[in-house]
């Protein structure tokens, strides 16, 4: 077999044990999924899920830093970085996964302050931060309105959560934390 034909193989195998776990944490919570479930969904032997990941957390590390790239990546495909693109794709990819993704942001937010999730923080910061904030003038710092914003979309989705509402129309949460974003933009003094 030659050298790029192994490499597709293993890439093959990389993503296909992330989306076997990603649909089990789905189901059934991240503490409920074992390496073993995992590789019987995806076909593959214990060793191989160890050639690809040192344990069980660095797969959930290695799943929230992916989906975070991924919308990081997506939201600057517009050529120009925007905070509604980056809450529009992570809405994107909340939807299906809800749990899993709330868990795994959460899971890499505690863990590591080099994180992708860090990287978008940072995004949203230089946006706010090139001005286009009124309530950057009402004292508070461009992480304030960062962690704002953040916390308005988390919000939202723990609202859903909280009343039981299903997980249907992304768009209407895109809706609301453009309105909420739109709204810390045009604070004035």
């Amino acid at each position: 077999m030659d050298q790029t034909r192994r490499l597709r193989k293993k890439d093959a195998t990389h993503r296909s044990l992330m989306h076997s776990a990603k649909q089990l944490f789905e189901e059934n919570g991240i503490s409920n999924v074992t390496i073993e479930q995992i590789t019987e969904k995806a076909d593959v032997s214990r060793s191989t899920f160890f050639s690809h990941f040192a344990s069980l957390d660095d797969l959930l590390e290695q799943i929230a830093n992916e989906e975070i790239r991924d919308i990081i990546e997506a939201a600057h495909k517009t050529g120009n970085f925007s905070i509604r693109d980056l809450f529009d794709k992570l809405t994107e990819d909340t939807y299906p996964y809800p749990y899993l993704v709330c868990e795994l942001i959460i899971k890499i937010i505690l863990s590591d302050n080099n994180s992708s999730v860090a990287e978008a923080f940072g995004l949203i910061s230089d946006e706010i931060s090139e001005g286009a904030f009124g309530a950057h003038s009402r004292g508070f710092e461009t992480d304030d309105i960062s962690a704002f914003i953040f916390g308005a979309y988390f919000g939202l989705i723990f609202r859903k959560f909280l009343s039981g509402e299903p997980f249907e129309d992304p768009d209407e949460t895109k809706d609301k934390i453009n309105k909420f974003i739109n709204y810390m933009k045009n604070q004035e003094e």
